[in-house]
Order: structure tokens, then sequence, then C-alpha cells
């Protein structure tokens, strides 16, 4: 689009949305003690015999795979290996991606090993069970992996495991080690699926975006996962197809040992569970049962008896951002535990303190070095305006449930009205909705209702997740009829800013089969009032002063879950009064809003459709109540050709962070880009503002901006 312009209240320094100018450098962190003092061994290759029984549920069959890895040593002045040291695990589906095919290259020889070798730690990387080298079948997080991962850590820490083996084959030298594990996504997974097993010589864990609850990982409330319109590219919907295929069918690369590659390979081919995998993870009707139970690592969280360090984003759209805020809070207070969540999507930690942290965690845990890292608050978030916070909890202490009625027209602080004239009904139609349909207009539609609260006079806060009954807020207690036994929910939470554009605080998902419990599946009584509790995705979003609070309910969100194929129902929402029972209501976790310093901007540029290789300027200007620098977001594709560029950055997401030239109170600057050879839609920004001399940037309220790329280029721009 060709123009935008905002203003809201800025509450930190960096994020997407409204935003916030305080300085973020006083904030409490700690940094590890080991230095670099030794050196790298090459690495050794290790077979680990596993054994267990399956569950009756299984067929009750005892397994015996071996899993294979690799282990990194440090190595003294001499240049004999020292083993006498902890050891850091990442159990990876992932090794056929790092190390294809090949046995040149270590597994282990990554970045961890790099850092942390150095400084008296052992590096080993192992092939999860039914994966690249190690045998057995593929589990999709269920028992093979909890059981396995146990027995490992337990090989490593120089125990006997289950097969009656040890890891320290040198005459008992070596002794029993604390093991740690590290990793991202499915390596942070593992590491849930171990601890849970309460393995002796598992110290400390760091699980990076990691998926807590495998159920939630495809479905929300019922309803199955697709894709998504923010980072097309952080989703989960090829899972578990992708895989079992991926995963679980690609044979080991230990050709050089026939006969380790033969028994690797043995139940390689063989179709294991993959079916049923597919089978129950892609159900339009799904029930939580002993398949999902079997992959629940939240519900075993009282079993975990070690030093746990979450790290995630809020804007993880892959492993959705709860997986971590609810085993965080699942937790006993009995261990130690650390949640990081910050205003980025499916990765680790992105402030700069982030090393520094995770190793004082490894120090403190597996060296036993007082770090002072168990001193620090056990929650650091970064809310939607960019500010860091600390905490001891999430939410944090003090935080209430409140209650905000939809009405047909009184909207107030607490009180959303329906936005338009007619009836609180929709259809739910075909083909399904998107939400950019949703927001094409302000008001409601015969496919989807608007409810908007009065211009808000405080800053709203909304965080974390609070226990409701057998649920959980934030959530929509929707009281509604339809005329069909089977329908979605899909209410979408946003803010209505001053200047009219908006921005999504959260989503929710329910098949309403599902709203006595996700383990129930039964129909919608027709044509009679029934409630349904859609639970949102916790957040923690701040709503500016002067803005409004909004809701869409719909039956549809075609770019982030599948539509329901059993019928078209037209669904009616009852509604209540500000202040009295009854009726449907928004239940939302509110919490003190920080400070704040109101920032503005606007964006320009030549136009929303551009050919191949067309170059696109644009404009760029905001102003604070204190000097600030300026910089914007290019999408991956899109190449900076000139204007006025301090420096650029490149994600590893392919984005570019250009810093425009100039500071001040008010600040403008132009810059020119050249759009990509491959057509499609993306999206710039939002622009970013931070004091010279901080790493923190703050976002610009309505200065993000999707363009268009159509067609071959001409060579000539226009």
């Amino acid at each position: 689009m060709a123009g935008y312009a905002g203003a809201a209240t800025v509450v930190a320094d960096a994020g997407a949305g409204e935003a916030v100018a305080v300085p973020n450098d006083d904030y409490e962190t700690a940094s590890g003690e080991t230095e670099p003092q030794y050196g790298m061994a090459a690495a050794e290759q290790h077979y680990v015999e596993t054994s267990y029984t399956l569950p009756e549920a299984k067929g009750g069959a005892a397994e015996s795979p071996t899993l294979f890895g690799e282990i990194i040593w440090p190595t003294d002045d001499d240049g004999e290996m020292v083993k006498d040291v902890p050891v850091i695990l990442t159990y990876s589906p992932y090794n056929d991606i790092r190390s294809p095919q090949s046995e040149a290259a270590s597994i282990a020889a990554d970045g961890v090993a790099d850092y942390y070798v150095p400084r008296g730690y052992a590096r080993a990387s192992f092939d999860v069970v039914g994966c690249r080298n190690s045998g057995g079948c593929y589990d999709y997080g269920g028992y093979r992996e909890r059981l396995t991962g146990k027995q490992l850590v337990e090989y490593l820490g120089g125990e006997p495991d289950a097969a009656g083996e040890y890891a320290d084959r040198d005459g008992g030298s070596a002794g029993t080690r604390n093991v740690g594990m590290i990793g991202a996504s499915y390596d942070g997974t593992t590491q849930l699926a171990a601890a849970v097993e309460a393995p002796e010589h598992l110290a400390a864990i760091v699980p990076q975006v990691a998926i807590d609850r495998w159920y939630d990982y495809a479905f929300g409330g019922g309803i199955r996962y697709f894709l998504n319109n923010e980072y097309p590219t952080d989703e989960g919907f090829d899972t578990p197809l992708a895989f079992d295929l991926g995963f679980g069918f690609v044979p080991g690369a230990n050709v050089q040992d026939p006969g380790r590659f033969a028994a690797a390979n043995e139940r390689r081919f063989a179709p294991c569970d993959g079916v049923e995998h597919t089978e129950r993870a892609y159900e339009y009707d799904p029930v939580y049962d002993e398949f999902w139970e079997r992959r629940d690592y939240r519900r075993r969280a009282e079993n975990v008896d070690c030093a746990v360090f979450l790290e995630a984003g809020w804007l993880d759209h892959n492993v959705k951002h709860w997986d971590s805020t609810r085993f965080f809070d699942a937790l006993p207070d009995t261990v130690p535990k650390k949640l990081v969540m910050g205003q980025w999507p499916h990765t680790d930690s992105n402030f700069a303190d982030a090393q520094d942290v995770r190793h004082a965690w490894f120090d403190q845990f597996l060296q036993g070095i007082d770090t002072g890292v168990t001193d620090i608050p056990r929650v650091d978030t970064q809310v939607s305006t960019g500010e860091r916070l600390q905490h001891e909890e999430l939410p944090p202490r003090g935080t209430q449930v409140e209650r905000f009625a939809l009405t047909r027209a009184d909207a107030g602080q607490r009180a959303l009205a329906l936005v338009g004239d007619g009836a609180p009904t929709y259809t739910d139609t075909a083909p399904p909705l998107t939400e950019e349909e949703m927001f094409a207009t302000d008001g409601s539609a015969h496919n989807h209702l608007k409810f908007e609260s009065a211009a808000l006079a405080d800053r709203l806060r909304v965080t974390g997740s609070v226990p409701l009954g057998e649920w959980r807020a934030p959530q929509l207690d929707l009281l509604a009829s339809s005329t069909a036994d089977s329908v979605h929910f899909t209410p979408v939470l946003y803010e209505r800013f001053p200047d009219g554009s908006v921005e999504v605080a959260t989503r929710g998902f329910l098949n309403a089969r599902n709203r006595n419990g996700l383990d129930t599946s039964e129909p919608v009584p027709v044509g009679e009032p029934y409630r349904a509790p859609v639970e949102f995705w916790d957040a923690d979003y701040v709503f500016s002063d002067g803005s409004r609070v909004g809701l869409v309910v719909a039956s549809d969100n075609r770019d982030w879950c599948l539509n329901d194929p059993d019928g078209r129902p037209t669904n009616e929402v009852v509604l209540g009064a500000p202040n009295r029972p009854g009726g449907t209501a928004l239940r939302l976790p509110v919490a003190d809003s920080p400070e704040t310093l109101a920032v503005e901007g606007e964006r320009t540029d030549d136009g929303s459709v551009f050919t191949a290789g067309a170059t696109n300027q644009v404009s760029l200007s905001a102003s604070a109540e204190r000097a600030v620098r300026l910089r914007d977001t290019v999408p991956a594709g899109w190449e900076v050709v000139g204007g006025d560029v301090a420096a650029t950055e490149t994600l590893d997401d392919g984005r570019t962070l250009v810093t425009l030239a100039g500071t001040g109170t008010s600040v403008s600057a132009d810059y020119f880009v050249e759009a990509p050879s491959s057509p499609g839609r993306d999206t710039f920004g939002p622009a970013e503002v931070s004091p010279p001399g901080s790493d923190e940037w703050v976002a610009v309220p309505g200065t993000q901006d999707t363009n268009t790329v159509v067609g071959i280029g001409t060579g000539f721009d226009g």
C-alpha cells in the first residue's frame, strides 16, 4: 500500500506494534565464569544400546534400538582428552540436514562445541531413535523418544543404561558426569521428552522454541492448524508427514560399517507407526486420547528434576508460544526454572545477553559454580511494544482476570459493542474467510462479527494465561446458537489504533464439538444456546490509551487453520450487558502496564504492485520525545540499492535490516529497493526507532506495508 501513518504510545525499545522508548539497559542479568583453556579433540563415535517395553496400547513389545552419536572432548596442554567434565547434549532428528549422507563432518562440531568445549565441557550430538544412524522406529514425540532420551543421558553420565553398559570404558577414570542439553525446535522438544523421565544425571536443559504437547503442535482447540499470514515459512502443517518421510525414512549414513548400517536401517523402510501419525494429526474432529497423552510432556512436568531454562518467541507461529509459557507454569517450584519470551518468531532468544545467561546457567548447574543466575528474576518478557520486563512469574503477581462483556451498543472500558446495525449473527461461508477479508472493512459482515470497546483511557496489558475452571484465560466465553451440529470458532483479538489501523494481539481456536473438553467430541445442539470456551494463545500485548480493544468472531481463518468440512451454519452470538453477568464475554488476564513515551511515524512508497526488477522508493518519518535513529525491515528477495542508508544487516530468514542516516526527535529518510524475480506478497516494516547508543529498537505504529510482485520484469522501472 502506498501510505500509512500512525501514532501510539511506546513502551520499550523493540518489537512490533506500538512502541516504547525507555532505556533497556537496566535489566538484571548474569554471565558464566569458565574461560577458554582447553583444546578440542577429534569427534568420537558412540553406539549406545537402549532397551524398553512399549505400553500395552502399543502392543507391549520389547525393543532395543541402538543410538548413534558423536562426542568431542576437551584436551589438555599435552593433547590428552579430558573426560571428567560435564557433557552438553543435543538429541536431534536434524543431523541428516546438518551432515547429509556423510561421515566426513562431525555432527557434534558446531557452534555449541566451539563455545563450550574450550571452557571445559564435552559436546555430544546423537541421532534421535529411528533417524539417520540410530536404529528403531521414529516416534513423532512419543514413548520411544522419552525413554531413549533418558537412557542416553544416563549413558553420557557414566552410569549403566538399561542394557547394562557403561559410557566410560577407560577403566572408570572418568567417573560420573553432569549432563546438560541444549537446542531449538525439535532439538528443544527432545530435552523435555527426556526431562519428564527424570534421568539421574540430567542437571540442566535449555529448550528453545520447544513443543511441550504434540497435540498443540497439530491442533488449536480441536482445529487443525494450517499456515499463517505473518511468517509464511514459520509453520508446521507439513508435519508429521514430512517428519516421518524426512527423518524416519531416510537411510543412515554409516555405510562404511556394514553391520551397523544394516542394524540402523532394519526398521527404516518398515511402516512403523507413520500411517497412524498421519491419520491422527490430520483429523477433522480429533480427540485428545492415549495417542496424544503419550506425547504430552506438560502433564508430566511435575516429574522434572533438573534446572530448566526455556526460550521462545511471542511471534512463533510454528511451535506456538504457549508451549513454553505453560510448561514453565506447570514445572514444580522445587526446580530452578527460567523463561525468556521476546518479540521474535521461531528462534532462540534475541536479547543481547542471551549467550551470557545460557553460559551462566550451565556453569551453575553443570560445573557447580555460583554465577548468580538464580538470583536474577525468573522471567524476562518483551511486551508487544518492545520493552523488556522482568518478573518472578508469568503472568506477574497481581494479574487479574477481567471480564469484557460483548454488547449490542454499550461500548465501554470493559465492554465491547457490536460494530454495525445488524443482528449478532453471521454465516460460515465458502470459500473460507481470511484475515485480510476480516479487516477489509471496519464493521461486521455476513461472514463475521466485530466488537470494539470505547477508546481506552489507560494502557491495557494482557499477559500470560490464568486457570479458569477446566480452561484458561485469555478466553472468549462464548454463548451461541447454531443451525448445524458442527461449527468452528476462530476469534481474533485486535487493537484499533486512533488512526483506524489495526494490529492483531492474539488468536483463538475451538472446534465446538470439543467444547466440553479436548478429550470429548460431541455434536453441537442445533438451535439451542450452548457454551463454547475458546482459548486464545498466550500473549504479552499492551493496548495503548486512545486505542480500542477489538474482537472478530468468525468460523474460518483460512490463513491459519483448515475450515470445517461438515457444515456451513449460521451462528448467533448471545450478547450481554456491561457490568452484568450472562451473555458472551472476553476474559483477559490484565497486569499493570509499563510507563510509556509517545511515538508516531509515517511510511509512503511508489505503489502496492511491482513487476520483477522494478525499483521502489520508500520514504519513512518518525518523531519521538527524545532523539532517535530510524531503521526498516526489508522482506527477503528485495535488494537495497541506494538512498539514505547508513548500514544494512541480513537476517537468518533472508530479510534485511536497513539503518537509515540521521538522528533527532524528528527524523525522515528515503531509500530504494529492487523487487525480486519471484512473484508474491511481501511485507515491509514496521519501521523502528532507537535512542543513539542503544541496541534496543521500538516499532513505530502504522508503518507496516505489504507489496505484491507480479509477472516478469520488463527491464524498466514503473
